[in-house]
């Protein structure tokens, strides 16, 4: 495992390390049923890239108003997490577990925690909020929160911890004119191993499939 300090997430040198590897942003699409569009459709990315060494034509994000908004607030949301909390929050890269596996955490705390900004806009803030007092109310925990806030965001946080080893990962969710939230997301040992086993899954069918096309080429 080695963190990248050096790289900055959201530039050239950055998109080039991601192709043809699992990423925390994939997490949902690969604990999807093998048989959902989701996961095919991650499979067929990675098989493309693996072979190309470039990303995917059929599906090359340039962002939007969403992610712009994100790049735009996450370093706000950041310094207000960190004057409310009294926590330094260390900004990276990358996390590369291996050749095929990393992440790209918003930041870390410490040597055990992580960070992620989420940065929504005010109609979705309002509605986390609202399922937030409404769960925090009934004693359920920050993991199971975050899950029902949002599964996707969940397993991939979840994703970053598997790759970095730490122990816990706080969602931040930031608006500038709502109250933040705040939830210490720990591991889930359980889903710990089912992302192992999804990528080593994952890994064979791809690999698989870049033997057969490679073969076809050669005839």
């Amino acid at each position: 495992m080695q963190l990248r300090f050096d790289i900055i997430q959201n530039t050239e040198e950055w998109l080039a390390l991601k192709v043809g590897k699992f990423s925390a942003s994939t997490a949902d699409s690969l604990l999807m049923d093998k048989k959902t569009a989701g996961y095919k459709k991650l499979i067929n990315r990675i098989v493309e890239e693996r072979m190309t060494g470039i990303e995917t034509e059929s599906n090359k994000f340039q962002g939007n108003v969403f992610t712009e908004r994100g790049h735009e607030f996450e370093p706000i949301a950041r310094e207000d997490y960190e004057l409310r909390t009294f926590n330094t929050v260390e900004t990276i890269g990358v996390i590369e577990l291996n050749e095929w596996v990393l992440c790209s955490p918003d930041g870390l705390i410490g040597n055990d925690g992580m960070y992620q900004a989420k940065c929504p806009i005010f109609n979705t803030q309002r509605e986390y909020l609202k399922k937030y007092y409404e769960l925090h109310k009934n004693k359920l925990s920050c993991n199971q929160i975050l899950y029902k806030l949002s599964s996707v965001y969940y397993k991939q946080m979840q994703f970053e911890l598997f790759v970095s080893g730490r122990n816990y990962n706080i969602f931040n969710s930031y608006h500038p004119f709502l109250a933040p939230i705040d939830l210490k997301i720990l591991r889930d040992e359980i889903m710990m191993a089912e992302i192992s086993v999804r990528i080593k899954e994952a890994k064979e069918e791809i690999l698989n499939e870049i033997q057969f096309l490679n073969s076809i080429n050669n005839i």
